[in-house]
């Protein structure tokens, strides 16, 4: 940049011309190393108020639904075949085993529950930071909460027809597209800080 306003002077002279020149020259840098400044901040806040809490508890929420699938495929393994015994004592330790793998199993999708309601609160108060192309995919995850929290656990599935609970479709403690655009965007905001740096 040096270069270029010395090649100006040169072939304006340093007249007034020159001068407003390098002025006009001077001022266009300082407003775009402001505007870069003013970007590198927002993306700042974005990552540190929304996108990095949430990629946190998403991650968390996608190893421990690993972990219970994995627990409930080792279950399967284990207590498949010919366990059963006709032994009382064998029964009853079988079933106590049993009961408290599938159990444990169920802790740790309590726990993404636990961190769904943590995502939403974080979403409520931090929904200024969201960026536009992500509002539908939070939407649906906020949706699915809320359809988790009323049709599963206030138990109103068993309260409707069967038929009228397939029409609404599926629900997901993390839809697979939700957990990789938080990925995603939370990856290239810090990207996009590294190259401020």
């Amino acid at each position: 940049m040096e270069e270029i306003i010395k090649t100006i002077l040169a072939y304006f002279g340093s007249g007034i011309l020159g001068g407003l020149l390098v002025a006009g020259i001077q001022w266009a840098r300082v407003a775009r190393s402001e505007k870069a400044k003013r970007h590198s901040d927002y993306t700042h806040e974005q990552l540190s108020k929304l996108y990095g809490p949430l990629f946190f508890l998403t991650t968390q929420n996608q190893k421990l639904l690993n972990l219970s699938n994995k627990i409930l495929g080792a279950y399967d393994k284990h207590f498949s075949g010919n366990k059963w015994s006709d032994d009382p004592e064998t029964r009853k330790t079988l079933k106590d085993e049993s009961i408290s793998t599938i159990e444990l199993s169920n802790e740790y999708v309590r726990q993404v529950v636990t961190n769904n309601e943590k995502i939403v609160d974080l979403l409520q108060n931090s929904f200024a930071y969201i960026d536009e192309d992500d509002i539908e995919i939070i939407q649906n995850f906020i949706v699915d909460t809320i359809r988790m929290n009323k049709e599963v656990r206030e138990e109103w599935l068993k309260k409707i027809p069967f038929e009228v609970y397939q029409s609404l479709g599926n629900i997901s403690y993390s839809r697979p597209e939700f957990l990789n655009r938080i990925k995603e965007k939370f990856l290239g905001k810090q990207a996009i800080l590294k190259k401020y740096q």
